[in-house]
This record gives C-alpha cells, sequence and structure tokens, in this order.
C-alpha cells in the first residue's frame, strides 16, 4: 500500500491484494465465524418460508370464519417477517465479529507482514470484548429503532383508519416510515462505521473507538458512504448471481406449482429440494465469506485513509519501518493541526507616480590641504 493519502482505486486494490497474498487464514476467519451461521439462517429461512406459504394456503380454505382467515394470515405475515428480517440481522450481526479479524490482518498487510491464524487471535487480546460489546451496542440500538418507527407507522396507520382514509394514504405512510428509517440507518451506519476497525487496530474502548469513528468521517461523510455503497452493490449483484440455484429451490420447496398446497403442502418439502436448497445455501454462503472479507478490509482501508489525512499515519508508518519507531504506528494519535485558510489577494494599488525614497545630494567639489 502506498504510503500516501489513498484513492479508490488503491482502495480496491489494496483489499484484493489483502484477501490474495492470505486467503486461506481469511477464508477460515469468515467461515467460522458467519460462515456457518449465514448457512443455517439461509437453509431455515427457506425452508420454513415455504412451509410456512404451503400451511397458510390450507389453513386459508379450512377456515370457518373470515375472522379465522384474518387471525391466521396476519400470523402467518409476522412469522414470515421475523424469518425474512431476523434471521438475515442475526448474520448481518455475525459480520461485525469478522471485520475485527480482517481489520488486523490488513493492518499487518499494510506494514509488509503476513499474519497466522493464532497471530491474529494473540493481536486482539485484550480487544475481543469490546468488539463484543459494541456488535451488541449495535443490535440494541437497531432493535430500538426499529421498534421506534414501527410505533410511528401504527400511529399513522391508527390516524388514517379513524379518518376513513383510502388505501393510497396507508402506503404513502409506509414509504415515508421506510425511506425515514433508512435514511437514519445509513447515517448512523456511516458515522461509526470506523468503530470496529478503530478498536481492532489502536485498541480503544467502545465509546472512545466510537467517538474516533464520529471524527475521521467528519469531513468525509459523502466519500465513506459512497465507497461503501459502491463496494455494496458489487458484492451483493455477485451475490445474487451466486444465489440463482437456492431461489430455483425455493421455487419447488414453496410449492409455487401447487400454491394451495393440495398435494405437496401435507408431506412437507422433497429430499431432493432439501438437498439443493443446503448445496445453495453453501454456495451462496462461500461467495457471501469472501465478500465479507473483502468488505472488511475495504472498510479498514478507509479508515487507516482518513488516518493518514488527518494524523499522518504515514509518517509514523514509515518511521516504524525505518527505525522500528513507534513500536505501534496504529497506536492512538492527536490529529494534526489544521492549516488556516490562505488569505486572499487584497486589492492592488491603482499605478501613479511613486513618491521619491532619496534625495539627491548636490555635488561640491573636494577641498584640497588642509590645516598645516
Amino acid at each position: 500500500m502506498p504510503l500516501r493519502p489513498l484513492g479508490l482505486g488503491d482502495v480496491l486494490g489494496g483489499a484484493f491484494t489483502v484477501f490474495r497474498r492470505n486467503a486461506r487464514v481469511l477464508l477460515l476467519w469468515s467461515f467460522l465465524v458467519t460462515g456457518v451461521v449465514g448457512a443455517l439462517a439461509k437453509v431455515v429461512s427457506t425452508l420454513a418460508q415455504g412451509g410456512l406459504q404451503s400451511r397458510m394456503f390450507s389453513s386459508l380454505d379450512s377456515a370457518g370464519s373470515s375472522s379465522d382467515a384474518a387471525s391466521i394470515a396476519a400470523g402467518t405475515a409476522t412469522a414470515f417477517v421475523l424469518l425474512s428480517v431476523g434471521l438475515p440481522f442475526v448474520a448481518a450481526l455475525f459480520r461485525g465479529f469478522l471485520l475485527a479479524p480482517v481489520a488486523v490482518d490488513t493492518g499487518q498487510r499494510v506494514l509488509g507482514r503476513r499474519a497466522t491464524f493464532r497471530g491474529i487471535w494473540g493481536l486482539l487480546a485484550g480487544r475481543r470484548w469490546s468488539v463484543v460489546a459494541w456488535v451488541l451496542l449495535q443490535a440494541a440500538a437497531g432493535v430500538l429503532l426499529g421498534g421506534v418507527f414501527l410505533v410511528l407507522f401504527i400511529g399513522f396507520v391508527a390516524g388514517l383508519a379513524g379518518s376513513r382514509a383510502s388505501f393510497g394514504w396507508f402506503l404513502l405512510a409506509a414509504v415515508v416510515v421506510a425511506l425515514g428509517g433508512g435514511v437514519v440507518s445509513t447515517w448512523l451506519a456511516t458515522k461509526f462505521a470506523f468503530t470496529i476497525p478503530t478498536i481492532a487496530l489502536e485498541g480503544r474502548g467502545v465509546f472512545s473507538a466510537a467517538a474516533q469513528s464520529w471524527r475521521l468521517t467528519r469531513g468525509a461523510f459523502w466519500r465513506t458512504f459512497g465507497i461503501m455503497l459502491l463496494v455494496t452493490a458489487m458484492f451483493a449483484f455477485a451475490v445474487s448471481i451466486a444465489s440463482f440455484p437456492l431461489q430455483v429451490a425455493t421455487v419447488f420447496v414453496s410449492g409455487v406449482f401447487d400454491p394451495l398446497g393440495q398435494t405437496s403442502g401435507s408431506s412437507g418439502p422433497g429430499v431432493w429440494s432439501v438437498v439443493v436448497v443446503v448445496l445453495g445455501a453453501l454456495l451462496v454462503t462461500a461467495v457471501q465469506c469472501v465478500t465479507d472479507v473483502l468488505s472488511g478490509s475495504v472498510l479498514t482501508l478507509l479508515a487507516i485513509d482518513r488516518r493518514i489525512r488527518t494524523e499522518g499515519l504515514d509518517q509514523r508508518i514509515a518511521a516504524h519501518l525505518d527505525t522500528g519507531q513507534p513500536a505501534d504506528p496504529f497506536a492512538p494519535a492527536e490529529a494534526l493541526p489544521v492549516r488556516p485558510p490562505q488569505q486572499p489577494w487584497g486589492p492592488q494599488q491603482p499605478w501613479g507616480p511613486q513618491p521619491p525614497q532619496w534625495q539627491q545630494q548636490q555635488w561640491a567639489p573636494p577641498q584640497w590641504g588642509g590645516p598645516r
């Protein structure tokens, strides 16, 4: 990595270089931390959603009254939402744990070293519980934020129902609440994006690392958000391609060709359908493990770039590589003093005759001789 402020090409190229030169160790960390949970979440979600859909249609057929049908539909929809949102949310939390070892390995690659599995675990000594605390704090904040916007949505719906508004107003309320929640969560995620890399590299505590992330993103919010959005879109496209077999398997498991569950709803998914779902989930998980490592490395390099720009981290890294001092170049450091803005040029003085700066002395002939 060049010891200078990093551009987009440097960040992306550096992330792929980090992965290529230590792929075995990073993939092992990714599989142990996120791969197992992600595969289980995908299998359970796919099979459970298919079973819920089949049972809902069969229950609606046997429902005796409209109130029973409404209760069945509401319960099935709630379970479906919990599976569709809850399991991916848990998997996303585990990706937060993966970010710490990826950040440590990326920092070692910046110093020209190759970290081992045990070496990464040792470098995280004293910092693991801070990572755990931050991930749990994120989970609590996510649940709280979701609850707040859910209450707002229920309030909108209750108000519109009291006024007997049309369906369009209900749809507009849902869109407004969803957009508001998305904007707030995206803003917070960007401002605190460097918290775990800061914990892993600098050894700060939870709140100190969160404050450091807030400072590093100051003045660079849109750049950080843009690069994160670009990387997320690229890797989401790769995962969507890999998940195509899983989507095909979901079609067969959910009984789309028999939506009322008359033939396969009672017997459940077949053995081959389960096998295809498991294989598809493993393929998606493998691609997800690679993209998780690359995303974590990109985020770490963005944090290093901000420290280079605001704290002169490149100078400390160069001094460490030359003389060994400081012993830990990633340790917390004071921000560089902000340069005062240059004063604009003042109005030019008009051209005109300049006053003489000296007076011409009158020449006198020298006096020869002197007193005798």
